[in-house]
């Protein structure tokens, strides 16, 4: 029962970073479940839990896999040889920081091509 228990309070800690990485009050996000501002934070306290269709539509709505919410990344492989800051950029970062990290995997992709 401790391992769902602290299952639960990481699930609602990523989802608290995303919220606020969004700028989301927790009424915006509750508004876009369709659940009380409260529920929204006991989730995020890990004392309560999202059912499996609200945890596909806060997927949507944080832009982030159902894999990051749950595991804290992706089980496909992907992210193996992924520094996490790159990943958490990708996820979490502001629009500006993905920009700025794009180009600059961008860039290198091309230096890379070019054998330079």
């Amino acid at each position: 029962m401790d391992c769902l228990i602290n299952l639960d309070s990481k699930i609602g800690h990523r989802i608290k970073e995303l919220r606020k990485n969004k700028e989301m009050t927790q009424t915006i996000l509750a508004d876009e479940l369709d659940v009380t501002v409260k529920h929204i934070s006991y989730v995020e306290c890990g004392k309560a839990r999202l059912s499996l269709e609200k945890m596909i539509q806060l997927s949507m709505v944080l832009d982030c896999s159902l894999d990051y919410l749950i595991l804290g990344k992706s089980t496909d492989g992907s992210d193996a040889y992924v520094p996490d800051s790159i990943i958490e950029t990708m996820r979490s970062g502001s629009d500006r920081e993905k920009a700025i990290l794009s180009e600059y995997l961008s860039m290198y992709s091309k230096i890379r091509a070019t054998g330079v």
